[in-house]
């Protein structure tokens, strides 16, 4: 970029490129306070924020695999009482998860939405895909600790979310099937007070 004149554009991708290796680090950091002593550190966060910082961390190298992404955030579900690096790390993880799973499939929707849960004082964050779907006797140890759908997967980052999500701030995190096809993560976090 910058040998064809376009130093500006190549400063604004480094400057985008650090942010998101600092985001990282720091999930990382958190992730390993998080698993050595349970602890979070919860306040009230943006969820839009939240979940476009998230996307864009998890979607980095994404961009030329085709898949279309959609973002439907409720503006009455503004604000969580989270952790939002532990969050983060959740939603990284089921994005990721989401974008491998339609590698694969001709349809690559990904639909990542937040609104008013039907549980009071709660918000619900879905991220939606369109690829195979889980198979039965996976949906059944999918947050279990070293069980993986991938061939190179360690199997830790489900049950590491749900421990987050469930443990870490009163909350749940479950799959469910997708109705055009696919499955959909649902979590469900305390609302902060309205904005």
């Amino acid at each position: 970029m910058i040998r064809t004149g376009q130093a500006e554009r190549a400063a604004d991708v480094l400057n985008r490129t650090t942010a998101q290796a600092q985001s990282a680090a720091q999930i990382i950091r958190r992730a390993r306070d998080f698993a050595r002593k349970g602890e979070s550190q919860r306040q009230d966060e943006n969820i839009a924020r939240i979940v476009e910082e998230a996307t864009s961390l998890a979607l980095v190298g994404a961009g030329s695999s085709g898949i279309r992404m959609e973002m439907r955030l409720d503006p009455a579900a503004a604000i969580a009482f989270v952790d939002k690096v532990q969050i983060q790390q959740v939603l990284v993880n089921l994005i990721r998860n989401a974008a491998e799973a339609m590698q694969e499939t001709e349809q690559r929707d990904l639909v990542i939405s937040a609104g008013p849960a039907a549980q009071q004082g709660m918000i619900e964050i879905a991220v939606a895909d369109t690829g195979p779907g889980l198979a039965p006797e996976v949906r059944d140890k999918l947050f279990t600790p070293f069980v993986s759908t991938k061939s190179a997967g360690v199997g830790i980052g489900l049950s590491i979310s749900r421990e987050i999500v469930v443990e870490g701030h009163g909350g749940r995190l479950w799959a469910e099937d997708n109705p055009t096809g696919g499955t959909v993560f649902r979590l469900i976090l305390p609302a902060g007070p309205p904005a």
